[in-house]
């Protein structure tokens, strides 16, 4: 993804948010240093490379979600859905995605 980024984003970016929990020295990288990421999903690498690290209860998650969703909303924003499961097959979408070769996201489909 670092790759991607750098593609679309020669001089790098301002500020990255880590909502998967891992790659978190890549967006360090990529915004110019640790006080430039936020993540919401790895306090363990928040507290070993000096990020930030929010669980929301401060609402600073909120707000940087808040701010992803204004750049979704005024950017052609895509994001690529691999494979979809109804809820009954969880066990199997959980398998499919912890082979982490997945390109795009694994949907739940709930009635």
């Amino acid at each position: 993804m670092t790759e991607r980024v750098r593609a679309l984003a020669p001089e790098g970016v301002d500020l990255a948010l880590d909502a998967a929990g891992s790659g978190l020295l890549e967006l360090i990288e990529l915004a110019g240093g640790e006080d430039h990421v936020i993540t919401i999903a790895d306090f363990a690498g928040a507290k070993k490379y000096g990020v930030r690290f929010s669980s929301g209860e401060s609402g600073r998650a909120i707000y940087a979600l808040a701010q992803v969703a204004e750049l979704v909303d005024s950017v052609n924003f895509l994001l690529p859905v691999r494979q979809t499961f109804p809820l009954a097959d969880i066990a199997e979408a959980q398998r499919v995605g912890e082979t982490g070769g997945v390109r795009g996201k694994i949907v739940l489909l709930v009635d």
